[in-house]
């Protein structure tokens, strides 16, 4: 049951960076999904979730401002629609 949670909150992360890449030059910081994405409920749950993409390749993540860590989908991912 949680992976099917957290495939779910993947699918829905991913449209969102998909829909709103060029707004924000592809760059979301972790908390911006708490409001904006459907059904995510805390902080720490995307935040697992974004790191478990950013091993499987699906994002990749920018440390340089602490406590403010932003993502951005693969170049390759782009390309494919979930």
């Amino acid at each position: 049951m949680p992976e099917e949670i957290a495939a779910t909150l993947r699918k829905r992360i991913i449209r969102y960076m998909q829909k709103n890449e060029k707004s924000v030059r592809g760059w979301f910081p972790t908390w911006w999904f708490k409001f904006h994405v459907s059904g995510a409920r805390d902080t720490p749950e995307i935040r697992r979730e974004l790191e478990r993409m950013k091993r499987k390749g699906l994002v990749e993540a920018d440390h340089s401002q602490s406590n403010n860590t932003k993502w951005k989908l693969v170049e390759k991912l782009n390309e494919v629609t979930p």
